[in-house]
């Protein structure tokens, strides 16, 4: 049950709703087979596409507010969806997509929606090394985070300096390679009711 009161706004040819404090819709039963790579899938009983890290927060807070079940969605890559489909909130991360090199420190900074295979391609044609493993990974960066992405006998954990996580609260922590555990295609966030913001 919704409980709180949602931001209406007019559009020309429906009135939609809001998460308030965000600026992206709050929809209804759409349909996850069109977002997964396997194109199967029942509908999202909501389903939010945050633009911003404000938006994230506030929808993150909002469902966590409502004791709604939280699903969290990159790129949809490996990832089957009940013909039932998901009650709760589903949080689309593929807007997510800020990208940072800091030539300075060697260092990139990437959000949780950005595609790993285009980071590594975009690292490549600036001459960085290192993310060449990851040309061929369909994930986004939040999910390489989360499952420790590799391949080739390298792997997140081994380049990870560290990511921006968020609670249910609104809170953010900085955790490094080593508070986040990883080993063989797993972290501490599997599981946990943490998201990752950006690496």
């Amino acid at each position: 049950m919704i409980t709180s009161v949602l931001t209406q706004k007019k559009t020309p040819s429906q009135l939609q709703l809001y998460i308030p404090g965000t600026n992206c819709p709050l929809q209804s039963q759409v349909s996850l087979a069109k977002l997964t790579s396997f194109r199967v899938g029942g509908p999202a009983q909501w389903y939010v596409a945050p633009r911003s890290l404000e938006d994230l927060q506030a929808s993150f807070q909002w469902a966590h507010y409502q004791k709604l079940p939280l699903t969290l969605l990159g790129a949809g890559s490996n990832l089957l969806v009940s013909d039932i489909g998901l009650p709760g909130l589903v949080i689309c991360t593929r807007y997510l997509r800020h990208t940072h090199f800091d030539a300075d420190t060697g260092r990139i900074t990437a959000s949780a929606g950005v595609p790993i295979a285009r980071l590594a391609w975009q690292a490549a044609k600036r001459g960085w090394e290192g993310l060449e493993w990851a040309v061929g990974i369909p994930g986004t960066v939040g999910g390489a985070v989360v499952m420790n992405a590799g391949a080739h006998k390298s792997s997140t954990a081994d380049l990870l300096f560290h990511t921006d996580v968020l609670s249910p609260d609104g809170s953010m922590a900085q955790l490094t390679s080593q508070d986040l555990g990883f080993s063989y295609r797993t972290s501490i966030l599997q599981g946990s009711d943490r998201i990752v913001t950006q690496a």
